[in-house]
């Protein structure tokens, strides 16, 4: 007989690459996403602290490229 007090407790990440179904692991990645969201979430209303690399990095792209076009002209 099963003991269905018993619980077996996995991570998010194991059940990304061992789900069941591909339900079950698009499921969990998506989860997986929203915690990680949340998480920046509360450290972005505790620190202060907004950057982000990969974000600053496109910026100052776009930037010198429209200075580039404006010294252009």
């Amino acid at each position: 007989m099963v003991n269905s007090t018993v619980r077996k407790n996995t991570t998010l990440g194991w059940v990304i690459k061992n789900g069941e179904t591909p339900e079950d692991r698009a499921f969990a990645e998506k989860k997986y996403y929203e915690a990680l969201l949340s998480l920046w979430f509360s450290y972005v209303n505790y620190s202060g602290d907004t950057y982000y690399p990969s974000l600053q990095e496109e910026l100052i792209f776009e930037f010198e490229k429209y200075e580039a076009e404006q010294s252009a002209r």
